[in-house]
């Protein structure tokens, strides 16, 4: 079918738009909630009544798939976007947010892993150069975390949840694992964590008697937990298989671990299927060794020729579109425990995805690339299967348009075992896998110029940091990639933030060109330095390395399956809390320079409140009695704390051991600094209290960008203790 001329489809998308009704309960869905918090009833225990019961409608948005990279300690949510309103406006304006928290439940109980966000907007449908709707848009949602791991021998498969919800932050805590959304829903996906590596640079130093409160040297300190290279475990070779997979075998548990001969044996007979020249001589060898194990080869052969599609081990169920991060993901799932070529602490095989896209809408595949992501045999499997995500980066910037004019895209993922699929033919279909469409949307924007351009320091866009003038970041600053709801200050998001740390340098990749960093410390004063270090970066299958400059000093950008978040640079870390400055040289291929940025300032701030200063910045003491002095339960006792930074971020005070939950002092957080010492005062009623000894724990953290990382910042503490004694003892 021909593809509809561009009036054609806005005259369909306009009726289509106008023809979908968007209820009151969605439209006017925040000044609902401002009237009544618990309108929809989802806040159970509260004085407020429930006007009109709604709680996980999917009309709208709905989560589909939760899955893990284990190899980039990455989270990724798919939601469909399902109708063309009901998103708070078109691309040209601000639209609506798409939240979704996760929990992490490692055996015993759930724990709040975080939460990430994607801006959603009104897109009319259409119909493709295929006839077919747009609908659902499906987009990912990305969220590193920082794993619990085991050795091989002990995997680790924690339940994961995941809760969607629209214009309304699901709350934070685990408490609030069973929260329910009005328009969303809740997932439940088990994953599994990659095992711990041998060794790595930090376990090196703590052997060699190195304080891990030191910091490491920079080269190490980028590195500190990347695994010393060792080499893999060889796979398992035939004869291996046929003994782990023969009917009579058991596996961990006394689990049958029967698997058809056709599936263990595929890598060795899938070379003959697969067409090209036959060595005759190879192909006797072959048969002599399939027959010495007992295998017949010929029936091996027919039932792989029989077998296409098969799903019963694996199946890839969700394909989507990260729009903050720009890469492909696809979900696939692991059914069985057995089938994949040994356990963790064996090689193992391997899982591919390869990525296909119709970016203009011409019914036309494109190649994007091949993912691969390592399986195992797990005995443990939950019944739900084990969920995982394979991620390919691409480059989108000649295929953005306006944000009058919607770009939606075709885009295919196919998924086959042990055996690459094709990267000619995008209708092949793997023997061991299936294959998956859908219709994803491209960030609005301009094509990418040909110019210098530094597009994200320390984890914020250029465009949300005054880098003409202070180096701090703007009000309501959000973090590049997160989504819209992960400030830069996270406690009072219209104050502004230095940085700290690693500050990391990103752009998108100009190919075929290279570049030059310099900076420059302008409250010193002093030369430009060029930063020639390697540069630390990870490609889309988890494998680090080092990028190191060429002739000159100049780097090559690299493409972003090779470096997964465009980073220029990633280990300057200027010491001290001066003010810097930062710019990029771009050049051809050839080493012409083509033109530089103009200074990009940068604030740094690398100084946590301390006990030790005079005056200190960070300090509690009793008032009524002294430090670390009997009292009687029912006494109200007294002190004073400081808590001060010049870039305050945030106090939090505590009463110690949680297990004795103990009555909290008096105040028990803010966002707003103490006066110089001696401080503002403190109190806690310790009326109904145990008799115990307890401390009053007060942390202060600044609200200083650290690492380039949302949540992280320059932080300290101190406390006070008492041992509170029974009345009359």
């Amino acid at each position: 079918m021909g593809k509809k001329s561009e009036e054609q489809a806005v005259a369909e998308a306009s009726t289509s738009l106008m023809s979908v009704t968007v209820e009151k309960e969605r439209s006017e869905f925040q000044i609902l909630l401002a009237g009544n918090p618990n309108y929809f009833g989802n806040l159970p225990g509260t004085p407020y009544r429930v006007v009109k019961k709604i709680a996980t409608n999917t009309k709208y948005e709905e989560l589909k798939c939760i899955s893990f990279n284990p190899n980039l300690n990455q989270l990724e949510a798919t939601i469909h976007i399902k109708l063309p309103n009901g998103y708070g406006g078109d691309l040209c304006h601000t639209g609506t947010a798409e939240f979704v928290r996760f929990f992490i439940d490692y055996g015993s109980g759930w724990e709040d892993a975080g939460i990430v966000t994607v801006n959603v907007h009104n897109i009319p449908n259409i119909k493709d150069c295929a006839d077919k709707s747009d609908k659902p848009l499906v987009y990912v949602l990305t969220h590193p975390i920082e794993p619990k791991r085991e050795s091989c021998g002990h995997p680790v498969l924690p339940k994961v949840r995941g809760i969607l919800s629209w214009n309304a932050v699901p709350p934070a805590g685990p408490a609030n694992a069973n929260w329910l959304p009005v328009w969303g829903n809740v997932l439940d996906r088990h994953i599994q964590i990659k095992p711990l590596p041998q060794r790595t640079v930090i376990d090196l130093a703590h052997a060699l008697g190195i304080d891990p409160k030191i910091k490491l040297p920079l080269e190490l300190e980028v590195v500190k937990y990347t695994p010393i290279p060792l080499p893999d475990p060889p796979p398992f070779a035939l004869k291996d298989l046929t003994q782990l997979y023969t009917a009579h075998g058991s596996g961990e548990k006394g689990a049958s671990t029967a698997v058809e001969p056709h599936r263990f044996a595929f890598t060795d007979v899938h070379p003959v299927l697969a067409g090209g020249a036959v060595n005759q001589q190879i192909l006797l060898t072959k048969m002599a060794e399939f027959q010495k194990l007992n295998l017949n080869w010929s029936s091996i052969v027919v039932a792989l020729e029989n077998t296409k599609g098969d799903m019963a081990y694996e199946e890839l169920t969700c394909l989507g579109l990260d729009y903050n991060w720009e890469w492909l993901v696809g979900t696939f799932v692991v059914k069985k425990p057995t089938g994949y070529s040994g356990n963790l602490c064996s090689k193992g095989s391997t899982e591919y995805v390869t990525f296909w896209a119709d970016w203009d809408n011409t019914c036309q595949w494109s190649y994007v690339g091949t993912a691969a992501v390592p399986v195992h045999d797990i005995a443990a499997v939950p019944p739900d299967g084990l969920h995982y995500a394979a991620v390919m980066p691409v480059d989108l910037s000649a295929h953005r348009q306006s944000c009058e004019k919607p770009k939606i895209a075709r885009v295919r993922a196919v998924l086959s075992w042990n055996v690459p699929p094709s990267n000619v033919d995008p209708d092949a279909i793997p023997h061991w896998g299936n294959r998956l469409d859908t219709h994803v949307q491209i960030r609005p924007g301009s094509p990418l110029e040909i110019k210098p351009k530094i597009s994200v320091i320390g984890g914020i866009g250029v465009p949300n940091i005054f880098t003409a003038t202070t180096g701090m970041t703007k009000p309501f600053a959000p973090f590049a990639g997160w989504g819209p709801g992960v400030f830069a200050d996270p406690w009072d998001h219209a104050r502004s933030c230095p940085f700290g740390g690693v500050i990391h340098i990103d752009s998108a990749p100009i190919f075929g060109h290279k570049y030059k960093l310099w900076v420059q410390n302008v409250t010193a004063g002093g030369p430009e330095i060029q930063l020639t270090d390697p540069v630390w970066v990870v490609d889309n299958d988890g494998n680090n390395s080092n990028h190191i400059a060429g002739l000159g000093g100049m780097f090559d950008y690299l493409p972003v399956q090779q470096n997964l978040y465009s980073r220029l640079y990633s280990a300057w870390a200027p010491s001290g809390d001066d003010l810097w400055q930062i710019r990029l040289e771009l050049f051809t291929g050839g080493g012409v320079l083509l033109g530089s940025t103009a200074w990009h300032r940068v604030q740094t701030d690398n100084t946590a409140p301390s006990i030790v200063t005079s005056p200190p910045t960070l300090d509690i003491h009793i008032e009524s009695g002294g430090d670390c002095k009997d009292f009687m339960v029912g006494t109200v006792i007294k002190g004073r704390f400081v808590a001060r930074d010049s870039h305050f971020g945030y106090y939090s005070l505590v009463t110690l051991p949680a297990s004795m939950s103990p009555n909290a002092p008096v105040p028990s957080s803010g966002t707003s600094q103490t006066a110089p010492a001696p401080g503002d005062a403190w109190s806690v009623d310790t009326t109904g209290m145990s008799p115990c000894g307890y401390a009053i724990l007060l942390e202060v953290w600044d609200r200083s960008i650290i690492d380039s990382h949302p949540g992280s910042h320059n932080y300290n503490r101190d406390d006070v203790g008492f041992c509170l004694r029974a009345s009359g003892k």
